[in-house]
């Protein structure tokens, strides 16, 4: 029995004490709840992180909370793969899309201060090219600022001056390394005539207990060996619990949950993510349930599962524009850009000892060796294009500006380059550059290099 209550209230369900008593219609559940507590017991890890009391909280890790956060992860990790291979300097797809997901995001950033969010403006601050800012766009450019602040901030440990780095661009002041103690809150939120027993509620931190805490929490990120996103859903939790700062708490509570993620390897991903949606009215009863849970019971799951939930569904969110993204690049790359305008050249016959026989493919004369055709003599531009298509038949991951490039470019004996690629392919200099190397990879170049450059020579395929 005691292990049918656990599994159900901690592995099916982090139920709250309130939760148990609601789901099984009982007033009086001291026995039941024991058990509950014994069963999690089993998968609890205690952190280094300690309350205003100075006790350490603890976390529970059942095994389909842990299944949710490690496959989650993946989909971060595979979220950043498809993300840097496809952003190359000057892509407009890209930069449309981090456009439009920080649109989203500083639109959530302007609701709790009535913003009439104006889209021309947003993309005006999102690209620095606002002439004059308007004062009510304040915190909405400060916040901007932030999020870019954080996609360069992938590497290092955290530090106090890290985080006051951060919020100090959220004030728009800088920061004086000489004074740091300044940025911290002065005015005290709470009654000491209410905290005299052990264990109560705080409405935030004592002023004598900011900072160590603050440099606690940078001790425990980066010394946790927890998940990347266990480790920033309790960061968020532990900005909100101290209140730190005098002012932009919440805000502050979500840039550093992004933070956590960035230096955890997920570099600029997390700046994009939306999660600023917590910062409205309809998430703040909830957000301040859990967090109460968590610090009354030093348990800091409760804030965990919920934030993990919320994770998925804002990195489903993204992969569903990704996905947009993809279809529109195809549709691009097979439909609406002009095939360049390409010299013929004419290619000169070479002799292959190995086997071989004559076939023809629609009015074109292949020469095949064993597995593979190599290229026709004299072509024309027809011809180079039937080549062209039979490469891309014959192997799936070759990109048709690669095969077009080769059909016309197969000479033995001569050398081609990046830079020639990029001029008649009408590409961004490192798509030709990972072009080329791809057509290396699969056997049809062989790269070299002369003096500081690299360049391409055909090579016979056997």
């Amino acid at each position: 029995m005691e292990k049918d209550f656990g599994i159900r209230f901690t592995d099916d369900l982090y139920a709250t004490r309130d939760d148990v008593k609601k789901a099984l219609n009982i007033s009086s559940i001291d026995s039941i709840w024991d058990k509950i507590t014994q069963f999690r017991a089993y998968y609890t890890r205690q952190t280094e992180l300690k309350n205003v009391e100075r006790v350490p909280f603890s976390i529970v890790l059942p095994p389909k909370l842990t299944s949710k956060v490690v496959n989650l992860e993946k989909k971060l990790t595979k979220l950043l793969l498809k993300y840097s291979l496809g952003n190359i300097p000057n892509n407009s797809n890209y930069v449309q899309l981090k456009n439009d997901s920080y649109l989203k995001i500083l639109e959530c950033v302007g609701k709790p201060y009535n913003l009439q969010n104006n889209r021309d403006t947003l993309l005006a601050i999102i690209n620095n090219t606002l002439p004059t800012l308007p004062v009510e766009y304040l915190i909405v450019d400060r916040y901007c600022q932030c999020l870019k602040y954080i996609e360069n901030r992938h590497s290092g440990n955290f530090t106090e001056i890290l985080i006051l780095s951060l919020y100090a661009k959220l004030r728009g002041i800088e920061l004086d390394v000489n004074n740091i103690d300044s940025y911290y809150r002065t005015s005290d939120l709470l009654d000491r005539n209410d905290h005299v027993f052990v264990g109560q509620h705080y409405e935030a931190a004592p002023l004598d207990r900011i900072k160590d805490m603050i440099i606690s929490l940078c001790d425990f990120l980066n010394n946790s060996t927890l998940f990347s996103v266990c480790k920033a859903s309790i960061a968020f939790f532990y900005i909100n619990y101290v209140k730190p700062f005098e002012y932009y708490n919440e805000e502050m509570s979500i840039l550093i949950f992004k933070l956590v993620l960035a230096k955890e390897d997920y570099e600029n991903i997390p700046s994009m993510l939306l999660i600023e949606d917590l910062l409205s009215k309809e998430y703040v009863t909830t957000l301040n349930q859990l967090t109460r849970e968590s610090e009354m019971r030093l348990d800091l799951t409760y804030i965990t599962n919920y934030m993990v939930d919320y994770l998925k569904n804002s990195v489903s969110l993204f992969f569903d524009d990704f996905d947009k993204l993809d279809s529109s690049m195809i549709i691009e790359e097979n439909f609406l850009r002009n095939e360049p305008k390409i010299k013929k050249e004419i290619i000169q016959p070479t002799i292959d000892n190995h086997e071989s026989k004559n076939i023809k493919f629609e009015g074109v004369t292949f020469k095949q060796s064993v597995s593979l055709p190599t290229m026709p003599t004299g072509l024309d531009e027809k011809d180079a294009s039937v080549v062209a298509l039979n490469l891309l038949e014959i192997y799936p991951s070759m990109k048709k500006g690669q095969a077009n490039f080769y059909s016309r470019h197969c000479t033995i004996g001569k050398y081609y380059t990046i830079s020639q690629y990029k001029k008649e392919q009408n590409v961004a200099y490192e798509t030709a550059r990972t072009s080329m190397d791809n057509l290396a990879n699969l056997g049809f170049y062989k790269k070299e290099q002369i003096k500081n450059k690299f360049v391409y020579t055909p090579v016979i395929k056997r």
